[in-house]
């Protein structure tokens, strides 16, 4: 049989070529290993040794020596696949057609499974290498649910294309560019979740000496007691209820590395995964656990990271990159968005991490933020990682919603332990303001009421009307205002000045979007908070006698605006609570009756699977027609497309845009001006160009040209139609 190779080095001689031999034994070795997780690995190790049996013709030889020649080297193996592998066929046949361009669609439409398997230009000299075994049906690695078969299958084909493209991927970098693969992070160490743990117990135990003897505090120990007896139980769905400033993040840090260390020798358990809704969480808990457990065992994945600009930092910079490329990490805490879309997702790139999500302890950091249009598939992909994938769940919340309600919805949580013992008991004692609700108001009578106040956060529903509520008080002393029309790092400044205000006792008004509303540590004796959802008004409350230190309970005004937000995510959200207050007309708004009553209202069944991803993906056909890039398409949390707008305000800003000019690797430098980009809609983005406000670096990239459309106090300037401030949530 002749030669045949994988890669080439670019040398005639080809004694330094990657053999194809080669390179499909390591692929099968690679995912056999990784697909051994969840026990599929006859599964991984066939995926590898098929993806690119076609590559064993004349033709691909020749593109590799450098001639123009298309291959179409993938489908060779879906189509020996659909030949010998029994009725399960498509599940392999998905990940090897898909390892290159992505998991196509079922059906027999052009470019989709079916259509390839028939038309696909596979080269007729293609020979089939001794290498690869026998081929034969293989059995599933587990029964499917019940009530979601079609899912489960479709699932496990997503794990399995994971473990494949992540093998190939590293293969194919092993070889090709050795260097890197060297700098890819080792994690094998055996005690090193056990270290993790003694580390945080160190920290805690230190934390709790110094803290000062209030009732608040003394709550918080009884919860992260509660955390750690919990926690040798065995892997599950398990919730902490806690009221906002009990201690969440630390305590289900706690659970988790507990969990982790108790589980780890019986069921496997081998990462911690967090995911985060809100940008003002993710960037903070990141640094309270690189803190406590070391900056190298973290791995902060979203959009919004900002790499360090140390020189002697590129190497772990460099490490960082290439761990969030496949979540090979010991923490990973990253959004809901990465977090979900990437299980809906048909992209090598967004998949090849998922099978590193098996075996791992998952915590849901504001469990109830998870959109409710896509709820339906969410809970499935939890319910299919905890009964199939060997995971454990946490869901972290101050406002549970009533996700194991069997009654409102089809894909309820199966059992749910909930981790506090009395979360009635722990809400009342840790309560520590009164919601009181005072009708309408304009927004000259809210600034009025704003300005006799000397600590006060005011919480409005649009930028607008933020804006303009602002501008009734501007010139005050103490007066900031807070929306994404910042950039990120103008944010992170104007709330440590804000801070320091309210640690010296000086006055300080604050106007905001939902922003601070979630894993903000602010703490006023007043909030005022336009009317929402009932979880909304919770968090805000949560800003308001945050450690228990007055001497009477915090004031939380909720206020009708004059102007009722037109969207209708909103609008439903204040309907449901305002349906809940007059059905539970007695009970506390904030308590744990009317809180699940609120999610009851709001998971309406129609509303929970708008996209129709349940629909699509829980069908059982003889071939398994399952539309993987049409979902992976129609899967977004955030639907509205925006564009970011670098602003070069200050040194560091200044800097980069002047590097961004000249680099050759610009994405590079985008990832940095992240922190120094504001998101705007289209129609906004028209109107910043149509003033001449905007210059295209490159050709591409938008730089704020203008710097007057910028104020210090306000933001980017941009039109004034209604803008929400949409949970600041990110990839």
């Amino acid at each position: 049989m002749s030669k045949y190779y994988a890669h080439s080095t670019g040398s005639k001689h080809k004694e330094d070529w990657q053999s194809l031999e080669e390179h499909l034994r390591n692929v099968a070795d690679r995912a056999r290993s990784f697909s051994s997780v969840f026990g599929a690995e006859k599964w991984g190790e066939l995926s590898g040794f098929l993806h690119d049996a076609g590559k064993a013709s004349a033709a691909f030889q020749r593109r590799l020596e450098g001639q123009q020649v298309k291959v179409d080297h993938s489908t060779f193996g879906a189509r020996l696949a659909s030949e010998k592998c029994g009725l399960l066929w498509p599940i392999l046949a998905y990940a090897l057609a898909g390892h290159h361009g992505g998991m196509p669609d079922g059906g027999a439409q052009e470019g989709q499974l079916h259509f390839r398997l028939k038309h696909g230009k596979v080269p007729e000299d293609v020979e089939l290498l001794s290498e690869i075994p026998p081929l034969h049906e293989l059995p599933p690695p587990f029964r499917p649910a019940k009530d979601r078969g079609g899912f489960s299958l479709s699932f496990f084909s997503r794990m399995l294309f994971s473990c494949l493209v992540d093998a190939d991927f590293l293969d194919t970098e092993a070889f090709c560019d050795p260097d890197k693969a060297r700098l890819r992070p080792v994690v094998a160490a055996n005690r090193l979740f056990l270290d993790l743990k003694q580390r945080l117990d160190k920290h805690l135990a230190e934390k709790a000496l110094t803290a000062a003897p209030t009732p608040v505090n003394k709550w918080r120990q009884t919860v992260l007691t509660q955390c750690r007896e919990k926690a040798k139980l065995a892997p599950g769905f398990f919730s902490l209820t806690v009221p906002t400033g009990g201690g969440k993040t630390c305590s289900s840090l706690a659970f988790a590395l507990e969990h982790l260390v108790q589980n780890k020798e019986d069921f496997g358990l081998r990462r911690i995964v967090y995911a985060i809704p809100f940008t003002s969480i993710i960037e903070q808990n990141a640094k309270v656990f690189q803190d406590v457990l070391g900056r190298e065992h973290v791995l902060e994945h979203h959009c919004n990271y900002k790499e360090s600009d140390v020189p002697e930092d590129h190497t772990y910079n460099r490490m960082r990159g290439l761990s969030a490329e496949n979540w090979d990490a010991p923490v990973v805490v990253t959004t809901n968005v990465q977090f979900f879309e990437s299980f809906f997702s048909n992209k090598p790139s967004r998949c090849r991490k998922l099978h590193n999500v098996a075996k791992s302890v998952i915590v849901l950091d504001e469990a109830q933020a998870i959109p409710t249009e896509y709820l339906e598939p969410c809970l499935a992909a939890l319910s299919e990682l905890v009964e199939h994938y060997g995971c454990t769940v946490l869901l972290c919340t101050a406002t549970q919603p009533a996700l194991d309600d069997k009654s409102s919805l089809r894909m309820a949580l199966p059992s749910v332990t909930e981790i506090v013992d009395d979360p009635t008991r722990l809400y009342q004692e840790l309560s520590r303001t009164e919601v009181e609700f005072i009708g309408k108001l304009s927004n000259e009578a809210l600034a009025e009421r704003l300005g006799a106040e000397n600590r006060v956060l005011c919480i409005l529903p649009t930028k607008p009307q933020t804006r303009a509520v602002f501008e009734l008080l501007r010139g005050m002393e103490g007066i900031f205002h807070l929306s994404t029309n910042m950039y990120p790092e103008h944010r992170r400044q104007v709330l440590g000045e804000i801070r320091n205000r309210l640690k010296e006792g000086k006055p300080c008004r604050v106007i905001s979007t939902s922003l601070v509303e979630a894993g903000v540590d602010l703490d006023f004796p007043v909030v005022y908070r336009a009317m929402a959802g009932l979880d909304s008004i919770a968090q805000a409350a949560g800003r308001c006698n945050r450690e228990g230190k007055m001497e009477g309970k915090g004031k939380v005004f909720v206020f009708e605006t004059e102007q009722l937000p037109s969207m209708p995510w909103l609008k439903r959200c204040m309907s449901r609570a305002a349906e809940t207050l007059r059905t539970l007309p007695e009970a506390d708004p904030l308590g744990l009756e009317a809180m699940r009553r609120y999610f009851e209202l709001l998971y309406d069944v129609q509303e929970l699977d708008k996209k129709q991803i349940m629909a699509r993906l829980n069908v059982l056909t003889r071939d398994l027609y399952f539309p993987f890039a049409e979902v992976a398409g129609d899967f977004r949390f955030i639907e509205d497309e925006s564009i970011g707008i670098i602003i070069p305000e200050g040194p560091e800003a200044e800097k980069l845009v002047q590097e961004l000019r000249f680099t050759e690797f610009p994405r590079a430098t985008i990832r940095k001006l992240q922190q120094f980009s504001v998101s705007v809609r289209t129609r906004e983005f028209a109107a910043l160009d149509a003033a001449g406000a905007l210059e295209m670096v490159r050709g591409e990239f938008p730089v704020l040209g203008n710097l007057a459309a910028y104020r210090k106090d306000v933001g980017l300037c941009v039109s004034e139609g209604e803008v929400w401030d949409p949970e600041n949530l990110i990839f």
